[in-house]
């Protein structure tokens, strides 16, 4: 498999492009001539190409940010209904999914500095491009993949963080460094401005050598994402629909579990993805930036189990393990369950009739995996929110390696770490984003359609019009679905919020023993300004729920 675009995600925009403008102390004026200036810099297209690469860097590190694991993809798992988080192991973490967090939690404020620090990348490269010598074409498919990687962050920043501050241009000045938040309507428009930009200018597909950088289908479906999350359904449809033409051709791939594994990356499901592979020092992750930086995907260690070398921060709630028991194959099927379960559990499959399976190369039963779990398991409080009696025992494959041949893989230091991809806008995200909207502008039979292409690749039949007459119906087999396919993808705490009203989620969040409900304030929809930034920034102001 080719991975020859993570290298140059390894080189760094030069640190003299990374600090903002200010006041120069013009009496200096020693010059090393082995550092790389400004002057120096934006003259050739691997200088674009290393600057473009920079913005990228920080949005796909392995553990920090967004989508790194030990922040950003942890955090906003934890807010949702399907995943239980242990206590006593980050408190940052245990805040946020407790509802309990303030402005001072370190997490939130790791999110919004990386998204911020890329941002001033995707400006500088934005500033510069013309400077450099290469043929306009060349240079505007930079300009619009660099629109993407910006309006992707202001498109996190609005949804998580709300009303932000708008950088559309570098600081130059020490004034230039700060500004007020804008609206959150204000943001969702640079965000469109940005992602059309992109869809218009970046190319449909990338060559081998570049698999893993951005296409304009990656900015339709965000651009059809965005249009969702402000609820106007009819853009968010036609947009979205583009996807099922010409010159596009993502599908579904048969066999659900290799979205998350090593072995069938680069596929036609896959939208927009963090590429990662062997390269740089697998066991220095935290943070680093540099030539020898990890490029590997560490999600496997902070969701294994500890018989497979995992740190074990999260269960699978009863509500989840149920509502994929609701419906099982139809008679004669080859396995009893959705098929989507047995890739995204574990769980001891003669409690239900089945054979039993082993995982990490045939060397942990079920009972190693459980017996290995406890520890945590048993600092969840009250006991009442996770039933384990009897046949209730379940645990998090998904994202694990525990379909490797490794006794301990998801141990980085013990193992080699996970080099697959993360996929972050699968085809399948795209046809229940389709069908909301679909259903949302009453067209229920396209919304039905597209649920069933997720039906039938899970072995469940097809449902019709007759099963699901009414929006409120469809609507209903649409939010189970997308609970079910779209697991710890950092999915349904968004979509939850754009769901219920914050009394209505509260109540779902105690019927389905949610960590925390009791906590949940209309404020938790959104993050607070993080207290460093309220600081240093003369001219913000908390969001109005936070004051």
């Amino acid at each position: 498999m080719n991975k020859n675009i993570i290298k140059t995600m390894a080189v760094a925009l030069p640190l003299a492009l990374l600090t903002i403008y200010g006041c120069k102390k013009d009496f200096l004026k020693t010059t090393n001539p082995n550092k790389t200036t400004e002057e120096q810099f934006w003259k050739t297209e691997a200088d674009l190409k290393s600057a473009v690469a920079s913005v990228y860097s920080l949005l796909r590190q392995p553990l920090y940010g967004y989508w790194g694991a030990f922040t950003g993809i942890q955090n906003i798992n934890s807010l949702g209904d399907d995943v239980l988080t242990f206590p006593g192991g980050e408190a940052a973490t245990t805040n946020i999914a407790l509802f309990t967090n303030e402005a001072t939690n370190s997490d939130a404020a790791s999110t919004f500095s990386a998204l911020y620090k890329s941002i001033y990348r995707a400006n500088l490269v934005l500033a510069n491009a013309e400077k450099v010598e290469v043929s306009d074409d060349l240079r505007k498919a930079y300009v619009a993949e660099t629109k993407f990687l910006r309006g992707l962050c202001y498109f996190t920043l609005a949804s998580n963080f709300g009303d932000v501050p708008l950088f559309i241009t570098p600081a130059k000045t020490a004034d230039d460094q700060f500004l007020p938040s804008k609206p959150v309507a204000e943001v969702y428009a640079q965000v469109i401005s940005d992602l059309t930009d992109a869809m218009n200018g970046l190319p449909p597909t990338r060559p081998s050598a570049d698999l893993g950088r951005a296409t304009s289908g990656a900015a339709i479906a965000y651009l059809g994402k965005t249009y969702l999350y402000i609820k106007d359904y009819q853009k968010a449809q036609t947009t979205l629909a583009l996807l099922n033409t010409a010159p596009y051709s993502y599908d579904l791939i048969s066999d659900y579990s290799e979205n998350f594994t090593d072995k069938n990356e680069f596929n036609k499901e896959a939208v927009f993805q963090w590429v990662y592979g062997p390269f740089g020092d697998p066991y220095g992750p935290w943070g680093v930036e540099g030539a020898n930086s990890p490029m590997y995907n560490y999600l496997p260690q902070l969701i294994g189990p500890p018989a497979g070398g995992g740190w074990f921060k999260y269960v699978p709630t009863n509500y989840f393990i149920d509502q994929f028991m609701l419906e099982k194959r139809p008679a004669g099927s080859d396995t009893k369950f959705d098929k989507r379960m047995y890739y995204t559990l574990s769980w001891k499959h003669s409690n239900f009739g089945e054979a039993d399976v082993k995982w990490y190369g045939g060397t942990k039963t079920f009972d190693d995996l459980w017996a290995s779990a406890q520890a945590n398991i048993s600092k969840i409080d009250p006991k009442s929110l996770l039933d384990i009696s009897g046949t209730n025992q379940f645990l998090i494959n998904k994202f694990t390696n525990g379909w490797s041949g490794k006794e301990s893989a998801d141990n980085y230091w013990s193992a080699t770490p996970s080099t697959a991809n993360n996929v972050i806008m699968r085809y399948a995200e795209v046809l229940l984003m389709h069908a909301e909207a679909a259903a949302q502008n009453g067209d229920l039979a396209k919304a039905i359609a597209d649920i069933n292409r997720i039906r039938v690749r899970a072995g469940l039949p097809e449902k019709t019009s007759a099963n699901l007459p009414d929006l409120t119906s469809v609507m209903s087999e649409l939010s189970h679905q997308k609970l079910l396919e779209m697991f710890f993808e950092q999915n349904r705490w968004q979509d939850l919020k754009r769901w219920y009203t914050p009394a209505e989620l509260k109540t779902h969040f105690t019927q389905t023993n949610k960590q925390g409900a009791q906590y949940l304030q209309p404020r938790n929809y959104i993050f607070p300004i993080p207290t460093g930034e309220l600081q240093t920034n003369n001219k913000i102001e908390q969001n109005p729920l936070w004051r």
